[in-house]
């Protein structure tokens, strides 16, 4: 499976750029209403719809395990998967890791995590795990976090964004949703 996860200005300009190559699992934040746009360029699509949360929290709304498990079924035998969020860093980074999990283990999976790049969203995978706990997906990946504990996402805000400016100049909006990005 080639399996991608992007924020929705890279999966956005994905889509434009290779229309109908491929499938996404793509998630909403609570409150958002998707465009046309992904229905209209996969070959087929799945929304979750949940906050980028670890914990309660008032007119947020969390990730259960009933839409992990819905994201894990729709992933399953697509040859080329997009995985995408808001921002590319949480939520799609924790379904890709999960998705992979299933396909080639925990010790394999963790490898598509960038520490300078990504903060999965921990109960996320904590969810995942009670659907495939015999992978051991969260202890695999709280070991990852371990390791890369003293990596400060901040210091790498700049990197991001020049990239997030290089799209930008490149045309790439956020089709998905339609709002423009701060």
């Amino acid at each position: 499976m080639e399996l991608c996860f992007r924020g929705y200005l890279a999966a956005s300009h994905l889509l434009q750029w290779e229309p109908m190559r491929w499938h996404a699992l793509v998630i909403l934040d609570s409150g958002v209403e998707p465009t046309g746009f992904v229905a209209a360029h996969t070959l087929s699509h799945e929304y979750l719809v949940f906050d980028d949360i670890e914990s309660p929290r008032p007119t947020r709304r969390p990730p259960t395990e009933a839409l992990i498990e819905q994201g894990l079924k729709f992933a399953a035998g697509k040859e080329r998967l997009l995985v995408c969020c808001r921002a590319g860093q949480g939520r799609s980074a924790s379904m890709a890791y999960l998705i992979r999990c299933r396909d080639v283990g925990a010790p394999e999976a963790v490898a598509l995590l960038d520490p300078t790049r990504h903060r999965p969203n921990r109960l996320v995978v904590e969810l995942g795990d009670r659907l495939l706990s015999e992978l051991q997906p969260l202890q695999a990946f709280d070991d990852w976090r371990h390791r890369h504990g003293h990596i400060r996402l901040s210091d790498y805000y700049d990197e991001m964004e020049r990239e997030i400016d290089r799209l930008v100049e490149a045309g790439a909006r956020d089709l998905i949703t339609g709002q423009i990005s701060a």
